[in-house]
């Protein structure tokens, strides 16, 4: 088959070409505009300052800094929680010595009431060697209205007989808006038969006496009297303060 087929007609020769030709001719001249037109754009920028490879260098070294900067924020945030696990240490070292001061100095309060306490024994500040109240106490008991009298009676080492003889408790308050007093037999002390409580020692003695409280009592106050053979009575009266035990 021939390439081309040709027509004569008077002096001029019309050749016909294959469609497949016209289909490359057309491409061609469109590829040809394309590579024309981004030659002239690439032309147009380089001119304006731009360059195609300045711009990859600047990207790489934007994606370093961005590298770089990623690890120094990673550093950061190691060394941020390796402070913060030093701070809660540190904070709890300063805790403990806290709690440590505090216990040296409760068990140094404790030893200078024990000392004071021996020395009134040994060495009474007003020189008086009879019988006295060394301490009273007020503790919380096991259930509500419940509590615990504790009494130290004491008497100095110059002493050479055993101290004997009783005590009388007695809680004042108000009851029904009316000033009242309880004896210690009426609120469940461990008392005789008129109410006292029997004591005996050389040099002291701790009392104990748990009591209950009618509900509808407010207590004020405790006065506590000893009486010892000639000597004469103790009498003291302390406000109604529930101490914790010791």
């Amino acid at each position: 088959m021939a390439e081309s087929s040709s027509l004569r007609s008077g002096q001029f020769v019309i050749r016909s070409r294959p469609p497949w030709q016209r289909r490359l001719l057309i491409i061609g001249s469109l590829l040809g505009g394309l590579l024309t037109l981004y030659a002239a754009y690439e032309t147009g920028r380089f001119q304006g300052g731009y360059s195609k490879f300045a711009e990859i260098q600047r990207r790489r070294e934007l994606t370093a800094q961005i590298d770089s900067l990623t690890i120094a924020n990673e550093k950061l945030k190691a060394d941020l929680a390796q402070a913060e696990l030093a701070r809660t240490v540190d904070k709890q070292a300063y805790a403990d010595v806290e709690k440590t001061l505090a216990d040296l100095q409760a068990q140094v309060l404790k030893h200078r009431e024990e000392l004071t306490f021996y020395r009134g024994i040994v060495a009474p500040e007003d020189g008086i060697g009879g019988l006295r109240i060394q301490r009273f106490q007020i503790l919380p008991g096991a259930a509500d209205h419940q509590f615990r009298l504790q009494l130290v009676l004491v008497q100095s080492m110059r002493q050479d007989a055993a101290a004997t003889g009783v005590v009388s408790i007695a809680v004042e308050g108000v009851r029904n808006n009316a000033p009242a007093q309880l004896a210690l037999s009426q609120i469940g002390g461990e008392t005789r038969s008129d109410g006292q409580v029997d004591f005996k020692f050389r040099y002291f003695q701790e009392l104990q006496q748990d009591i209950t409280l009618p509900s509808d009592f407010e207590p004020r106050a405790v006065t506590v009297e000893v009486r010892s053979g000639k000597l004469q009575p103790v009498r003291e009266s302390y406000p109604w303060q529930i101490q914790t035990e010791t």
